[in-house]
């Protein structure tokens, strides 16, 4: 059964690696929303933190302002349209995205501690129950589905803004019906069902853990 256990956490740790490193791509690029028009000439791409423009002009912005290149939405480049450009779910997404990293990072760093506990048990053939594995394998799932459902969170509330404000005139530039959801969104979309599954993993070790322990209170047990 240990050998099992060290065999499950370390599939976790793959999917953990995995996720927590698309979520860092879909973080740092700019391609969450893109224009898929080659020779459209105001809005390229934007991602959580990064605008993208070509020779933009905001309509309402007096004196007129060519807005070109990739810069920061909080540079000082934007300032004048910074409200604009990052309205209140789009800082919403930016913060559920930290959080959800955050989350990625701690129940990594538990998972990997747990793995170390199991193989240290496991080597030194100890059968007794320990309070502290029982801790790490019922809490980190916790982990992992609460990141799992802040990145859900961030990659539907960025689709559903960007698209139903768009149509509407409100955000960024060109055509809505150019502008399509690019591979950064998808690499979020990734990390979260990877999330998923990596909880789903630790649930199963819980489950494991959680039928062993009639077992261990027998052999603790010297009246057993």
């Amino acid at each position: 059964m240990e050998l099992v256990k060290v065999l499950l956490i370390l599939l976790t740790v793959v999917f953990v690696v995995v996720a927590i490193l698309c979520h860092l791509i879909a973080f740092s690029t700019d391609s969450w929303l893109r224009s898929s028009d080659g020779g459209q000439r105001d809005f390229l791409n934007i991602g959580l933190w990064v605008a993208c423009f070509d020779r933009y002009r905001h309509p309402h912005e007096s004196p007129p302002k060519d807005y070109d290149g990739c810069h920061y939405i909080s540079d000082d480049y934007y300032k004048t349209i910074r409200d604009w450009l990052r309205p209140s779910w789009l800082v919403a997404c930016q913060i559920l995205a930290v959080i959800g990293l955050i989350l990625q990072a701690f129940g990594l760093l538990l998972v990997l501690f747990l793995l170390i506990w199991i193989i240290c048990r496991f080597i030194c053939c100890r059968r007794r129950d320990d309070c502290c594995e029982r801790f790490l394998i019922y809490c980190t799932p916790i982990l992992f589905i609460l990141a799992g459902m802040f990145l859900m969170m961030t990659a539907m509330v960025f689709a559903d803004n960007a698209f139903k404000l768009q149509c509407k005139d409100f955000w960024v530039g060109g055509d809505p019906n150019n502008n399509h959801l690019a591979y950064s969104w998808g690499f979020e979309v990734a990390a979260c069902v990877l999330s998923f599954i990596a909880g789903g993993l630790l649930i199963w070790l819980a489950v494991l853990k959680g039928r062993e322990e009639p077992k261990y209170k027998g052999v603790d047990d010297p009246s057993a």
